[in-house]
């Protein structure tokens, strides 16, 4: 696979997988750093995108703070867990993990003055 000494770019491997079993041990490291590197930036990515398609993305407010679900709870007059099993539907909740949820107080706010006018 390296011709003359060079070591294939990822986007070509990424186009052809099977390459990579030809790849030199030495060459791997630098490879997996690039699709860490890409994985972090598309993380980043995906969590500043709104939760629903049709939402606009929410301008970055120094303001805003993540509540606990005990937080938003009290805000909302409502349990823990009844935000998690809710959560699909709040436009202001931020998953940071796979079982930990955050709730934008910005978010929550507007929310709840767009249901009590």
């Amino acid at each position: 696979m390296r011709r003359s000494g060079v070591t294939p770019a990822l986007a070509d491997l990424l186009a052809r997988p099977e390459r990579a079993a030809e790849l030199p041990r030495e060459a791997i490291p630098p490879l997996l750093c690039q699709l860490s590197a890409l994985q972090s930036a598309l993380m980043v990515r995906l969590l500043a995108l709104p939760a629903r398609g049709n939402a606009k993305p929410e301008a970055p407010s120094e303001e805003d703070r993540l509540l606990t679900p005990e937080e938003a709870g009290k805000m909302l007059s409502t349990t823990p867990r009844w935000l998690y099993r809710h959560h699909r539907r709040l436009p202001f909740t931020r998953r940071l993990s796979r079982k930990a949820l955050r709730f934008s107080e910005a978010g929550l706010r507007r929310w709840l003055a767009a249901r009590n006018p």
